[in-house]
């Protein structure tokens, strides 16, 4: 029971590790990307939300650093087929190769790799099922992998 006491009153590695996105770089890179500027046909609302790499201190779960990510929230009155079709396609102009498809049967993931080999991850969900919506809501989601020292 000291032991362990000693080893939590010694913090197990008090300070931060480097590492992250120095400079907020990965971060402006995902936030410039072409596919998140891209807005479909029939799109009512937009809004963009960046968040840079955070560092999660280790405890009883899992920690460690999280890397940079970028949320776009948007409705549409356009069919989700097509929303679906207008960012696949989006995304491979912008260089994302597709990764699988979910329940609709249309391609809703992504992986890309930016610079110095970062590899970043994107996709796209249907929030409002329902056949009635004249709008739907969606979240097309992006993330890169946080450097590590």
């Amino acid at each position: 029971m000291l032991a362990l006491g000693t080893l939590l009153a010694s913090g197990c590695g008090s300070g931060t590790p480097a590492g992250g996105d120095p400079g907020g770089r990965r971060l402006k890179e995902l936030g410039s990307d072409h596919v998140f500027a891209a807005r479909p046909d029939g799109t009512a609302t937009f809004r963009m939300k960046r968040a840079p790499a955070f560092y999660k201190k280790p405890g009883f779960t899992g920690g460690g650093w999280h890397g940079p990510s970028v949320v776009v929230t948007f409705t549409s009155s356009a069919p989700p087929a097509d929303v679906y079709a207008f960012y696949a396609q989006q995304a491979e102009a912008a260089g994302w190769r597709p990764t699988s498809t979910g329940a609709l049967g249309l391609t809703d993931s992504w992986v890309k790799t930016y610079p110095e080999g970062a590899a970043a991850t994107l996709g796209l969900a249907l929030l409002d099922l329902s056949q009635a919506a004249v709008k739907r809501t969606y979240i097309l989601s992006g993330g890169v992998a946080p450097v590590l020292h």
